[in-house]
């Protein structure tokens, strides 16, 4: 294979003028081209590089080249949050797309070990995607030569392939962020190309085009599917099951252009070491075609394989070959480097390059990756047989919400999952049919069964580039356990059903009541405080008699009384089943006030839910992940309203509009001690701050949350480094690093914050050595470490010493007001359902709180409360 050698292009970087490169610069000269075929400066009106493109203008050129070529087939498969379409290009022959249907069941059927497929018969099937990184924008916009190339290339070269091939073009990942830093670098672009590092077109405001219209980064996504770029293309993944899958990103400017294999040591141990056979098989070419063009690169010294939930690992542990480039960043259009000056054009010529290395190179192969391929899934069965164990058990009796969000989850991954028919206990655990569940490890997704519920804690590289533990049904708090034991289940795998209706409920009732317990529950409080009900909550276990008997309230459950209604008790009555319905919660019809057990409908201790107005912290100093987080919580699975203010606009916003304030993880060195002045006075005045990570550090560093964080002198001291050598370096920090673990908190049950939590263990996930000292007021500490606190993923034993009994939640009151704070992230990527609702619960259960941190102080409160109940 020849390319064009770049020598043209590479003296233009020499010079910062915006001269671009042309078509024939990019395109290699051993094809020829079809002039019917509309160029990218034809449609776009400049050349591809000379500026960035726009998700519009993408999406028109695929539109037009389906329009032109009998070789594509365009499919919208989505919308992202802010309503952009999501494409899917079908690249093949004619031949093949009247025979398509046929061609993708030919190529199931050798992923499928039940059936007998033929290698040499079946198509390859090839997944290219690009820029899932919307500010790494080399990739998207080489797939606009790699689209024209795929259209317009003739010759017997480009024929074969596509004779054998079916190429699943993604061309942008990410649109929302692609669109986002598409418009910031275009703004900032001179005709002059300004290559000065510090120049505000390479310095993005927050949030970056990164991320996604929540701020989260899509790359790690692919496992835990909670938004719907990554969903649709998951469903066309399962749908197509490709035997290779290219991930196109960006890296530092200073750095050159890197493709996998990466660092041998950090595979997944559920990838076959031939997957890496194979990706340095496709390396070979890439490496073979760059060298013909004088480029620099390198290979296995960076990255890993080991997070599932990534684009290049995803595909590892399902048959496939995922397979990650990185090219050095110009972030913009032209940025100088310690290598000279690095220009767009240039950054897309090394990702179109490598998208023509992977197409030939996988179809030079075709046949050794279609046998791996079946060879891959049928091996899985052989190792299931083998295995010491049958499969998995999750299940949760309080709570539908957590259990069917962990179940659509495994669905949307091809998972097969059964109800259980009988009870089961495992390890000291019950599992109840209705509420329980199975997973068979003999089936064909064996291995990434295997890792999306492993609890892994050893590990051959203590060295992690992301995370080290994710176990699904950790994150979502459901009770779990291997099984060796015959499981009596239903013969017909879980689908999802039609949200069942709420209980009749009667027009003559009392009162109208539902639990806490359910994941959206907090969705319905907050929709029925937006529709005007007067609703009250529970602060303590109650009995009441209900339509079908009595009924046992916890801590937490919402009541609407017929009293204090504004609204006709008709209205109000549709307005509950309306929205209990929709929510899937089952509510209760209340005949009487007295109760059996417990306190009435009257007392103090249910007290009436006021509307909460939300303000969080944002921009300089706040970590964008951990806010995206948190708004995307509050705004989709709970429906409150979020303000989000600048940290340097703090000091002239009214804080009197704000019931609560959010302070996620962060420095916040923008605020300074007049700021800390008028959050402490708001909070006295009866204001709830709650802070998360560094946001908690924030306000016990300014004697707002009472608590002392462990000192980093505490895991210091653990570690000897006395005998290590310059080369222990990166091991010895690696070591010291909590590595995205999942570690185990004991809950107090008793106390607010914890009302709808199931069981006292709560998993929770730790990506840093924050944790509180326990502080002497035995009633503010909410949860703690336990004694050995690792659930899965890697944590050196020295910081678990230290970490262990710990305090992990402090909460108290503040004068009027009351303070939390997390030393975790509550809510980690949207997929920990199990912990997230402490923050809604930080909102709607914070009056509630009533002890304060000082002894004496909380002794005053404590008198005056029980004189108060006196009278």
């Amino acid at each position: 294979m020849r390319y064009l050698k770049f020598l043209a292009l590479a003296l233009l970087v020499m010079s910062t003028s915006a001269i671009s490169a042309t078509l024939k610069d990019y395109l290699p000269q051993d094809v020829t081209y079809d002039p019917s075929i509309p160029t990218p400066q034809e449609v776009l009106g400049y050349e591809v590089g000379e500026w960035h493109v726009r998700h519009d203008q993408l999406v028109r050129y695929m539109e037009i080249l389906a329009a032109k070529s009998d070789r594509f087939q365009l499919e919208y498969t989505g919308r992202t949050h802010e309503k952009r379409p999501l494409l899917l290009l079908t690249v093949t022959t004619p031949e093949n797309h009247q025979n398509i249907d046929a061609l993708r069941d030919a190529h199931l059927a050798v992923a499928d070990p039940t059936r007998d497929g033929d290698p040499e018969t079946a198509p390859l099937v090839l997944y290219m995607g690009y820029s899932i990184h919307g500010d790494e924008p080399s990739g998207s916009n080489s797939s606009l030569l790699y689209a024209y190339y795929l259209a317009a290339a003739q010759g017997e070269k480009i024929e074969a392939v596509l004779r054998d091939t079916i190429i699943l073009l993604d061309p942008s990942f990410n649109p929302d962020g692609l669109a986002r830093f598409a418009q910031w670098a275009n703004q900032h672009r001179s005709q002059n190309l300004v290559a000065d590092p510090q120049h505000r077109e390479h310095v993005q405001g927050t949030p970056r085009g990164r991320v996604n219209h929540y701020w989260f980064d899509l790359n790690r996504d692919w496992l835990l599917l909670q938004h719907p770029e990554s969903r649709a293309r998951i469903v066309n993944f399962q749908k197509w099951k490709p035997n290779v899958l290219t991930d196109f990103h960006e890296m530092g400017t200073d750095s050159t252009f890197f493709f996998q294999p990466g660092i041998p040591s950090r595979r997944n141990p559920n990838t076959p070491e031939e997957n890496v056979t194979l990706t340095a098989k496709l390396a070979e070419g890439h490496a073979a075609a760059l060298d013909e063009q004088g480029r620099l690169y390198f290979t296995e010294e960076a990255f890993d394989d080991f997070y599932i939930g990534k684009g290049s690992t995803y595909p590892d542990v399902q048959g496939a070959i995922g397979i990650l480039f990185e090219q050095a960043s110009s972030r913009g259009h032209a940025q100088d480097s310690i290598n000279g000056l690095v220009e767009f054009p240039f950054t897309i010529q090394n990702q179109f390059t490598t998208s023509l290395t992977t197409m030939y190179g996988a179809h030079e192969n075709k046949a050794a990756f279609l046998d791996y391929q079946q060879r891959f899934f049928k091996r899985g069965l052989e190792l299931a047989d083998d295995a010491d164990f049958r499969g998995y058990l999750f299940g949760d009796d309080t709570d539908p919400g957590r259990v069917e969000g962990l179940l659509e989850l495994l669905s949307q991954h091809q998972v097969q999952v059964y109800p259980l028919t009988r009870e089961v206990e495992e390890n000291g655990v019950t599992f109840k049919p209705g509420s329980s569940y199975f997973v068979p490890l003999e089936q064909p997704q064996y291995r990434l069964i295997r890792a999306m519920f492993s609890t892994q804690q050893n590990f051959r590289d203590n060295t992690f580039y992301d995370v080290s533990g994710w176990t699904l049904p950790l994150a979502f708090n459901l009770k779990f356990a291997r099984t060796d034991s015959r499981i009596r289940h239903s013969d017909s795998p879980w689908q999802a059903a039609e949200a069942a209706s709420s209980a009749a409920m009667t027009a003559d009732a009392y009162a109208y009541g539902f639990d806490w317990h359910n994941y959206f529950a907090p969705r319905a409080l907050q929709e029925l405080l937006e529709a005007g009900v007067h609703v009250r909550q529970a602060g303590q276990d109650f009995t009441a008699k209900v339509t079908e008997g009595q009924h046992s309230f916890d801590a937490g459950a919402v009541i609407i009384t017929r009293a204090y209604q504004e609204q006709p008790w008709a209205e109000v009555q549709q307005t509950v089943k309306d929205i209990t319905a929709r929510n899937g919660l089952k509510v209760h019809s209340i005949s009487t006030g007295l109760t059996p057990a417990g306190m009435d409908l009257g007392s103090r201790n249910l007290r009436p839910v006021e509307p909460v107005n939300v303000m969080m912290l944002v921009g300089d100093g706040a970590n964008m992940y951990e806010n995206g987080e948190a708004w995307y919580y509050l705004d989709r699975h709970v429906g409150i309203p979020v303000s989000m203010i600048d940290t340097h606009r703090l000091g002239r916003v009214d804080l009197s509009r704000y019931t609560h304030i959010v302070m996620v993880d962060g420095s916040y060195r923008t605020l300074d001690e007049n700021s800390a002045k008028r959050l402490q006075g708001w909070v006295r005045q009866g204001g709830v701050i709650i802070g998360q990570r560094g946001g908690a550090k924030w306000l016990a560093g300014n004697d707002i949350l009472a608590a002392d964080f462990v000192e980093s002198e505490a895991f210091d001291e653990k570690f000897d480094s006395s005998e290590l050598s310059y080369a222990d370096r990166d091991s010895y920090y690696g070591k010291r690093r909590v590595a995205g673990a999942i570690f185990g908190v004991d809950l107090d049950l008793s106390h607010p914050l914890t009302f709808g939590f199931p069981r006292e263990q709560l998993p929770v996930f730790k990506n840093s050595l924050n944790a509180m000292q326990v502080p002497e007021s035995p009633f503010i500490t909410v949860a703690r470490y336990q004694e050995e606190p690792l659930l899965s993923g890697y944590a050196a034993k020295q910081n678990r010493e230290v970490l262990a009994n710990q305090a992990a939640i402090v909460a108290h009151r503040y004068g009027g007001g009351r303070v939390i704070g997390f030393a975790d992230d509550v809510n980690f990527r949207a997929f920990f359902w199990g912990s997230a609702k402490l923050l809604s619960n930080a909102i709607f259960m914070a009056p509630a709180i009533n002890a304060f941190a000082s002894n004496d102080e909380d002794a005053a409160a404590a008198a005056a409360d029980a004189e108060e109940a006196a009278h």
